[in-house]
């Protein structure tokens, strides 16, 4: 991060110092000097990180903002909520206007990078709700004086109709319903007819059967973006490369962005690293030094070919570092599995989760919904099966269940449950 970021930063701590409750109780929890100020970034980790966890226990407490309410209440303009898919509960988070502007100009490098120009249809498919994802797609929209069309309930026939018919720029949602929306458009005979007129397609995640499917069904490139509730302005958005050959770049215009070793806590400028942010410019509901327990593939400072000095991460990299589950002794990542079963055509939609039989050994259980045009379902599951095995060194147990709902753009579904936490209370 650069100086500017840094200086950005000791102001809102100082700030935090002064009018956040729930920072100044949690640092003076931690022996954290009143109103010592980091004097460089090598001193951040005299300032303890901040978790889920931590925002949770203080909201219950002292509800409802856990004493981290920085404005005056007659000034919120909007109210955020995480989505509570890690089943520990939903933070909430005020925003001032200001805050609200910001988050929607973060939109502006992305929207940039894929060629978006005023009057140009947006389709955004992620649900506008209480989390600021959708929220906060719309406001870029209208701060950069793009068309926004907000399907909502709309089939995904009606999502290929508005494509058509609006002659939409830019498309907009989860990986898994991207393919779920390029798998109609097969069925209705559409691929490839989108070419002419659609400029980009935006994802929360991204894997090469995304990329392929979407260059194949929407003739364009695919562009990620990264951001959370806690931070709510982006934290990294794609070059004008796409993912195919580019960088997802950080954002340090509203943010400070640490990239840390898993094992030691050092700063990384390549590799691996878990990623703790901070926001400089929110002045509701600040967060200084939260861990987002979420694990990236560094890619360093001027590194991508599209020249940007800024660093950066491999696209599809992002993995959350506390949904790592152990079985048989070895680690599984959801993430690699779900790359599989995205990428077998025969699968809609999928849950895992991981549960403990009997005799106390573990055991891996995906069930999946296959697409009603799916013939040898044995051939596929038995396909599957070994590929995971192959993958993490355990052999799962794969189940059929036609019963699985489609993620209709629900931005964070959750897929993965470990029962044997749960069976531990």
């Amino acid at each position: 991060m650069n100086d500017n970021s840094f200086e950005k930063l000791q102001t809102a701590i100082e700030r935090c110092w002064k009018v956040s409750d729930f920072h100044r109780n949690h640092w003076h929890a931690h022996d954290v000097a009143d109103g010592w100020v980091p004097a460089a970034p090598e001193e951040l980790t005299g300032l303890p990180v901040v978790t889920k966890q931590d925002l949770l226990d203080a909201q219950t407490s002292t509800p409802p903002w856990g004493g981290n309410l920085c404005i005056d209440p007659v000034d919120i303009a909007q109210v955020h909520l995480t989505s509570g898919t890690s089943g520990i509960g939903r933070e909430r988070y005020a925003c001032s206007a200001s805050d609200v502007n910001v988050m929607g100009e973060s939109w502006g490098p992305q929207f940039d990078a894929i060629g978006l120009k005023p009057g140009d249809v947006a389709v955004f498919t992620i649900p506008v709700s209480f989390m600021c994802a959708g929220l906060s797609a719309l406001e870029g929209a209208r701060i950069h004086k793009l068309v926004p069309l907000a399907t909502g309930i709309a089939s995904k026939r009606m999502i290929l109709d508005f494509l058509s018919d609006q002659q939409a720029a830019y498309l907009y949602g989860i990986e898994s319903f991207l393919l779920q929306l390029a798998a109609e458009a097969r069925n209705a005979g559409l691929a490839g007819s989108f070419g002419g007129h659609l400029k980009g397609v935006q994802s929360v995640g991204s894997s090469p059967y995304l990329i392929d499917t979407m260059r194949e069904v929407f003739g364009v490139s695919v562009f990620e973006v990264y951001g959370c509730t806690q931070a709510a302005a982006k934290i990294a958005t794609t070059c004008h490369l796409g993912v195919e050959s580019g960088t997802v770049h950080f954002h340090d215009e509203h943010l400070y962005i640490e990239n840390r070793d898993p094992e030691t806590g050092m700063p990384v400028s390549e590799g691996r690293a878990n990623v703790i942010i901070s926001t400089t410019y929110r002045e509701a509901s600040p967060v200084i030094r939260y861990d987002m327990k979420d694990s990236i593939e560094v890619v360093p400072a001027g590194a991508c070919p599209c020249g940007d000095p800024r660093p950066g991460y491999k696209p599809g990299s992002v993995a959350r570092t506390d949904s790592m589950m152990k079985i048989r002794g070895m680690n599984v990542w959801p993430q690699a599995i779900e790359q599989i079963l995205l990428s077998t055509p025969g699968v809609s939609e999928f849950r895992g989760e991981a549960v403990r039989k009997e005799d106390g050994s573990d055991d891996l259980i995906i069930r999946i919904r296959p697409n009603e045009a799916t013939e040898a379902l044995d051939d596929m599951t038995a396909a599957l099966t070994d590929t995971i095995r192959k993958q993490t060194m355990v052999r799962p147990r794969i189940e059929i269940d036609r019963s699985i709902p489609d993620s209709d753009g629900d931005y964070k579904v959750r897929r993965w449950q470990d029962r044997r936490k749960e069976e531990a209370v």
